[in-house]
C-alpha cells in the first residue's frame, strides 16, 4: 500500500472520531471541525515519522492544541449551538483541561485509563485519583449518577455528525501550500528576529512562541482498539481451529472454508437478511469451522472492514437489529449478555431453535473503528457453549485484529447478562422473536397494531379500559401465528402498552386490575383464577395468572394474562390457549418478563 492510500484509510476511518472528542474538550463545533481538518493536514507533512507512531493520539493532540489557540485569538467565536447538551459542556469546561481530556478520552475516545493518562501526559495512578475527582465534581454538578453522565457524554457526539467528511485530496493539498507557506514565514521570522528583536505572529498554522502554546502533551499510544489500520486486516487475522476448542473441550475443530468475496450475498447464519451489514465493504472475510462432536457444532467468523467509522458503526446497529428482529419459525431469544471490557464493550446473544433437532445459537457481535466482526456458534440441543467460554474466545477474535494493527488489547473481560436490545418496530412491546414454539406448529408469528379503545387484553375478569384522562397514551398489539393450519380465530397474544401520567396512578391502575382478577371468582361464579406467578427484573414488576372459566356441557376455557409495570408505562398481556395449543404458566411467565423488560424502550 502506498503512503497516500495509508494516509487515506487512517484519515477516514479516524477523521470522525476525532472531531466527536475535539468538540467535547472545546464546546464549539465549528472549531472542532477547523482544528480537526488542521490537525489531519499537520499528520500528512509528517506522515512520514508518525505513521509508525501511534498517529491518532498525535492528531487529537495537534487537534486539542489547535482550539487553545483558536479560542484564544476568538473569544467570541465559541458557540454552543441549541441542540447541544450546554449543561454538560459546561461542567466540562469547569474541570481542568487534563481531567477533561481525561474523562473525553476514556468516553468519546474510547481510551481506557491507562491510555488516556499518557496522551494526557500523566502516570496512570495519577490519572485514577484525576479521573476519580473530575467524575465526582461531575455527578456534583449535573446531579447524576457517572453512568447517566457517561451515556450523556455519548450523546455529544450526534452534534458534529452533521459534518461532511473533506476529501482527503483536499487535506493533502492544503497540507503542502501550507508547508510552502511555513517556509516563506520561517525566513521573516529569522529576518525580524536579527532585525528587531521580535518575532512574527501569524494565524491558522502560523508560528508562535512557546508561552503562547498549551503546554506539550507526552504522546502516548493510541487505543488499537478505536482505531484499526485496516490496511493491515487479512485473513490472518481469523481465529485458527485451536483457538476454538475452549467452545468443545476435547473436540478438534476443523477449517471448513475461508472466503474474501464482496460479491458474496448468502448469509452464513440464520437470522441475517444479508451475508453483510455494511452494502458497500472494503474487505471482507469469512471464515467457517466443523467440530467432529455428536452436536454437529458449526461456527462462523465473518469481518467486515467499511470505509469510515460511520459506515462501521452503522453496520454494527445493523448486524445486532438483523438477530434482535430475527422472524423464523420456532427461533426465540433466550437471553443476551454484555462483555465490558476496559475499552469496547461486546453483546452476545443466546437464540434457540425449537425445530427438530433443537438447535441452540450464540452470537458475538463487536466493533472497532472501521472494523466490524462477529462470532456465531450453533449446536444441537438446548445448551451452547459456556458464555464465559464464548466470551474469551470473542475477545481473542478482537485481540487478535489488535495485535496484528499494532496495538495491544486487553484480556480483562466481565460477563453480565443484560436486557436484549430493542426491536426496530415497536420497540416497547413484544418482539417476534421473543414468542415461544407452541405444539408443532411450524409458522412464523406475526404481530399487526390494534386499537387500544377495545383493550383486546382485557379479560372477563378485569375489564380493563385504557380511555381515562390519567393515560397519555395507549397503543395495542395482536400476535398470531401466521399461516398455521387448523387454529381457531380466538387463538393469539393480545398486548397493551400505556403511559399514564404519573407513576402512582399507573400503580393504581395495576392494583386495581390485579384486585380484579384476584378477586373475579366474587364476581363470576364460574370463574377459576390459579397458577399465579410474581414477575420481576429490574426496575419492573408484576402478576401472571391463569384464568378459566366454565361454559356449556361443563368445559372450560382458559386464558393466561398478566400485568406489568415500569415506572409509568403499563403493559398488559392475554394469551388465549387452544386445546392443545397452549403453552405453560412457566414460559408464559417467561413471556411477562420480557414484555416488562421491552418496556423500558417506551417513548
Amino acid at each position: 500500500m502506498t503512503r497516500v492510500d495509508e494516509f487515506n484509510s487512517f484519515y477516514s476511518s479516524t477523521f470522525t472520531g476525532v472531531t466527536r472528542v475535539t468538540y467535547a474538550l472545546c464546546g464549539d463545533r465549528q472549531v472542532a471541525f477547523e482544528s480537526t481538518v488542521d490537525a489531519y493536514r499537520r499528520a500528512w507533512r509528517d506522515w512520514s515519522k508518525i505513521r509508525d507512531r501511534n498517529p491518532l493520539s498525535y492528531v487529537r493532540n495537534e487537534a486539542w492544541k489547535i482550539t487553545a489557540l483558536n479560542r484564544g485569538s476568538h473569544p467570541l467565536r465559541r458557540r454552543q449551538e441549541g441542540d447541544s447538551d450546554t449543561e454538560l459542556l459546561a461542567a466540562l469546561q469547569d474541570l481542568s483541561a487534563d481531567d477533561r481530556r481525561l474523562i473525553v478520552l476514556m468516553t468519546l475516545g474510547n481510551s481506557d485509563l491507562e491510555e488516556a493518562s499518557r496522551e494526557v501526559g500523566q502516570p496512570a495512578e495519577e490519572g485514577i485519583e484525576n479521573v476519580t475527582t473530575a467524575l465526582a465534581q461531575l455527578e456534583t454538578a449535573l446531579g447524576e449518577s457517572i453512568d447517566a453522565i457517561e451515556r450523556r457524554m455519548h450523546g455529544l457526539a450526534s452534534a458534529t455528525d452533521s459534518f461532511e467528511v473533506p476529501p482527503a485530496a483536499d487535506v493533502r493539498s492544503a497540507a503542502r501550500r501550507g508547508r510552502r507557506r511555513n517556509t516563506v514565514l520561517l525566513v521573516l521570522a529569522a529576518v525580524a528576529l536579527i532585525v528587531g528583536g521580535g518575532f512574527v505572529a501569524t494565524d491558522g498554522d502560523a508560528l508562535a512562541t512557546s508561552s503562547d502554546l498549551p503546554r506539550r502533551e507526552k504522546i502516548g499510544a493510541e487505543s488499537p482498539d478505536v482505531v484499526l489500520d485496516a490496511h493491515k486486516i487479512d485473513a490472518g487475522n481469523l481465529l485458527s481451529a485451536g483457538q476454538l476448542e475452549p467452545l468443545s473441550p476435547g473436540t478438534p475443530w476443523t477449517v471448513e472454508g475461508t472466503d474474501e468475496n464482496v460479491a458474496n450475498t448468502t448469509p452464513y447464519a440464520t437470522c441475517p437478511v444479508k451475508r453483510f451489514a455494511d452494502k458497500d465493504p472494503l474487505k471482507v472475510f469469512v471464515r467457517t469451522f466443523t467440530d467432529s462432536g455428536p452436536g454437529n457444532a458449526r461456527v462462523a467468523q465473518s469481518i467486515e472492514v467499511s470505509r469510515s467509522d460511520r459506515i462501521a458503526t452503522r453496520a454494527y446497529k445493523r448486524l445486532v437489529q438483523w438477530y434482535s428482529d430475527c422472524e423464523h419459525p420456532r427461533v426465540q431469544l433466550v437471553a443476551a449478555y454484555t462483555v465490558k471490557r476496559p475499552f469496547g464493550d461486546f453483546t452476545i446473544l443466546s437464540l434457540r431453535s425449537h425445530r427438530s433437532p433443537e438447535r441452540t445459537f450464540t452470537v458475538g457481535f463487536s466493533h472497532s473503528g472501521t472494523i466490524t466482526s462477529t462470532l456465531v456458534h450453533e449446536v444441537d440441543g438446548a445448551q451452547g457453549p459456556s458464555i464465559e467460554a464464548f466470551a474469551q474466545t470473542l475477545n481473542e477474535s478482537v485481540a487478535k485484529v489488535c495485535k496484528d494493527s499494532g496495538g495491544e488489547c486487553s484480556k480483562q473481560i466481565e460477563v453480565v447478562r443484560t436486557d436484549p436490545p430493542p426491536t426496530s418496530d415497536a420497540p416497547s412491546f413484544l418482539g417476534i422473536v421473543d414468542l415461544p414454539p407452541v405444539a408443532d406448529i411450524n409458522s412464523v408469528w406475526a404481530s399487526a397494531p390494534f386499537s387500544a379503545q377495545t383493550n383486546p387484553a382485557a379479560t372477563q375478569c378485569d375489564k380493563a379500559t385504557y380511555t381515562s384522562k390519567s393515560i397519555r397514551s395507549a397503543s395495542s398489539r395482536v400476535y398470531v401465528l401466521y399461516q398455521a393450519e387448523g387454529l381457531p380465530q380466538e387463538f393469539g397474544i393480545a398486548e397493551t402498552v400505556a403511559r399514564f401520567t404519573s407513576t402512582r396512578k399507573a400503580k393504581a391502575f395495576v392494583k386495581k386490575v390485579s384486585s380484579r382478577i384476584n378477586n373475579c371468582r366474587d364476581d363470576i361464579l364460574s370463574a377459576k383464577v390459579d397458577q399465579e406467578r410474581k414477575v420481576k427484573v429490574p426496575g419492573a414488576s408484576g402478576t401472571a395468572w391463569r384464568v378459566g372459566f366454565e361454559v356449556a356441557d361443563g368445559k372450560k376455557v382458559y386464558y393466561r394474562t398478566a400485568i406489568v409495570r415500569r415506572g409509568a408505562d403499563v403493559a398488559q398481556l392475554t394469551f388465549t390457549p387452544a386445546g392443545e395449543y397452549d403453552i405453560n404458566q412457566t414460559e408464559f411467565t417467561a413471556i411477562a418478563r420480557r414484555a416488562a423488560t421491552r418496556l423500558q424502550y417506551a417513548e
